[in-house]
């Protein structure tokens, strides 16, 4: 007979069971900040902050394609606005055209006040006689011909007043700023056009910063900076619209005018200049106009550049600005259609 199957298992004691009802419940987690003689005054610990959110973490190649996609976001937007033609009288280079101006205000200026002193003393001096000399003077001024004579037994040395040279130049006249003086446009215009190319380069804003960064790399603070100086100019103060004839030359400028601003070294001029394809004083124009555009407020900051990458990355690259922005206006006078546009080729 085959065994059943309940006798091989031995029965269950009531003995384990019982002790197994006798263990106690274990004690619930020890909690620090219940027990008043171990509380810990809370402390404003910094936030914990993601890798990819910190600026000082950013590659100087990934601020680069942040600059690369702003400038193009701008250049999408504006579309293509020829320069204004130049001024029918020709404009002297590097910036002189500024002391020309200074010199016909300075003719021309109605509130001259060294002319209006000249005029005042001459008008005083035809309309009032010169008075009367007291009678040793006069007798002094009779008898310096002659021999000195003794005067109550003194004899005085005969002196002669010292002449004084007639002045080899007028004396420079005072003048009023913003008074009689010509307007900003004729100025601005000058400095706008320095940065347009007859024709757009053939190379993209993209292949052109990556050229950049090859044989001169900078940091990521000049990119950053770079584009917040464009983006201030196009967008901000809209002084002067980004297309493709200018956009190349404003790149390369602004990379030059951050990296003297931000860095302590930078490349030499005409290494600068050779990888930027423009010659060396082409190159010293664009730098000195675009610290006049941005009025030499260079300065940025760690929260302004902060808050301009933010917005590069939310809104790169085709989101960068509202596409309804208005047109790019500059208040420009109207043009001359007989004049012929004078700029350099894009070399």
């Amino acid at each position: 007979m085959s065994p059943k199957p309940d006798e091989g298992i031995p029965p269950q004691s009531t003995e384990s069971n019982a002790n197994a009802n006798d263990v106690p419940d274990l004690p619930p987690p020890p909690n620090p900040s219940s027990d008043p003689r171990l509380s810990v005054a809370n402390s404003d610990s910094p936030p914990n902050v993601p890798e990819n959110d910190d600026i000082f973490k950013l590659s100087p190649r990934s601020a680069m394609k942040l600059l690369s996609g702003g400038i193009e976001a701008l250049v999408r937007i504006t579309g293509d606005i020829p320069p204004t033609p130049p001024p029918t009288s020709p404009t002297l280079p590097n910036m002189r055209g500024m002391a020309a101006e200074k010199a016909l205000i300075r003719s021309n200026s109605e509130k001259n006040l060294a002319r209006m002193r000249q005029e005042a003393e001459a008008a005083m001096s035809h309309s009032h006689p010169s008075p009367r000399r007291p009678p040793m003077m006069s007798q002094m001024s009779g008898s310096s011909g002659s021999a000195p004579q003794p005067i109550d037994g003194v004899h005085l040395r005969q002196t002669q007043s010292p002449t004084l040279p007639p002045p080899s130049r007028p004396p420079k006249p005072y003048i009023i700023v913003g008074e009689n003086s010509q307007p900003i446009n004729l100025q601005h215009s000058a400095i706008t056009r320095k940065f347009y190319s007859k024709k757009p380069p053939p190379i993209g804003i993209d292949e052109y910063l990556a050229r950049i960064h090859r044989f001169c790399p900078m940091s990521t603070g000049v990119y950053l900076a770079t584009s917040l100086y464009i983006h201030r100019l196009a967008v901000e103060e809209q002084t002067i619209p980004v297309t493709k004839r200018n956009a190349h030359r404003l790149v390369l400028a602004g990379l030059r005018v951050a990296m003297k601003a931000l860095e302590d070294l930078s490349y030499p001029h005409s290494k600068m200049a050779k990888v930027g394809g423009v010659s060396d004083l082409e190159l010293a124009r664009l730098e000195i106009s675009f610290c006049f555009l941005a009025n030499f407020e260079l300065v940025a900051r760690e929260d302004t550049l902060k808050k301009h990458w933010e917005a590069l990355k939310k809104e790169q690259p085709l989101k960068l600005m509202n596409p309804n922005l208005p047109g790019l206006s500059l208040n420009r006078p109207p043009r001359n259609t007989a004049s012929t546009e004078k700029e350099n080729d894009w070399t």
